[in-house]
Order: C-alpha cells, then structure tokens, then sequence
C-alpha cells in the first residue's frame, strides 16, 4: 500500500485528524491557556508574560507554523471523516445504531466550524488589529496588553462572543480527547467509562477557564 493509499484510507484520515488535534492541544490551547490565566492576577504580571514572550519570536513563529498546518490538516481531514461517516449511515439506515452518540459528538461539525471563525476574529481583535499602546518595562519598551484585553471585553457584546464560543471549545474538547484516544486504540467506548468522564472534565474546565477572562475583564 502506498503512503498515498494509506493517508486516505478510513483509519489514515482519522489518524490525522487526531494527531492534528491532538498538536494543536498540546503546543497552543494548554500553553495558551495558562499564558492567558495570568490576566487575572493584573496588568504588571500579564504584560510580563507578553513581553517575554515577544522576545522568544523564533520559537514562536515556529509553532505558529505548525499549528497552521495542523489547523489546515485538522479542517481537511475533519470534513471527509463527516462526509464518509454521513455516507456509510446513510447505508445502515435500516440498523438500529446500538450507541447513543453525545450531543458533543453530534456537534462535531458545527462546534469545529465555530472555533474555525473564533480564531479568525480572534487573530483580527489581537494579533493583527490590536491596539497596544507602549509602555516601560523596566528600562525596555513593551505593550501594555492587559488594557488592549480590557478595553476589548468592555463592551458587552464582543465578551458573549467570547463566552458563547468558548461553550463550543468544550463541546469539540470533551469529544476530540475520547475520539483521539479511540482512534490510537488507547480507549474503546462504552458507557460508565471514566475517559469519557475524565475528557468531560478536561474541557470543561478549560473552557471555563478561558470563559472566566473576558467575564472578568467586563467587569473590572
């Protein structure tokens, strides 16, 4: 069988997909989480952690290199693993399906298009559109970020953006870590199982997590 062959096989496609998304989890949302956390404990401690990561340019480029290939993989493989789960269910109509499946997992499709648009705005409201004013950090010129994110979440509508797709971060989480680990051969579905607990868990709490900062940052 051909590398080809083997890319676009059923079990191929899935591979991929886990494996993007499991890079993506691993080198940008825990990272960007806890990076992200540390707005809460104020302006001098938040713009710290900017500033040192601005130096680390390189380093950062890179993964942002790499989480654009795994997004585009991820995007690519996701949609004909929908497309090819929606054909071969449309050939087992008459079987009755002997798993419910979670309404995480129904909303694969949905909650991966949300993120998608989620991280177009959110590169256009930070990265590329920010507004950061310059500020001393101790003796070297930085930005002020804290208050570009503040100024961002105080109107109330840009911060239940936020919250609303941080709701389809947990839903796409709490399905992807199970299906990843179904996928590697680590976890085989069936009901009372604690990785669908424990990926339950998982993201919600991250998605609260990333949920609390612009609720926080309104109301400061």
């Amino acid at each position: 069988m051909s590398i080809k062959t083997s890319i676009l096989s059923s079990i191929g496609q899935k591979l991929l997909l886990a494996t993007s998304g499991l890079i993506m989890f691993l080198l940008f949302l825990i990272p960007h989480m806890g990076g992200n956390v540390l707005f809460l404990f104020g302006p001098e401690l938040f713009n710290s952690y900017a500033h040192h990561l601005h130096k680390l340019v390189p380093i950062v480029i890179g993964i942002e290199v790499l989480m654009l290939v795994s997004i585009s993989v991820h995007m690519i493989m996701g949609i004909r693993v929908v497309l090819a789960n929606k054909k071969a269910a449309a050939k087992r109509l008459s079987q009755k399906s002997s798993a419910k499946r979670s309404l995480a997992a129904r909303l694969m499709p949905v909650s991966g298009v949300m993120i998608f648009i989620f991280i177009v705005k959110h590169l256009l409201d930070f990265t590329l559109g920010g507004d950061k004013a310059e500020i001393d950090m101790h003796g070297e010129t930085g930005y002020d970020v804290y208050g570009m994110v503040l100024a961002k979440f105080q109107d109330p509508v840009h911060m239940a953006f936020y919250v609303l797709f941080m709701v389809a971060v947990g839903l796409h989480l709490s399905h992807a870590l199970q299906s990843a680990l179904q996928t590697y051969g680590i976890f085989v579905p069936r009901e009372g199982s604690k990785i669908k607990k424990v990926s339950a868990v998982i993201a919600t709490l991250m998605a609260a997590t990333f949920a609390i900062i612009p609720i926080v940052a309104f109301t400061r």
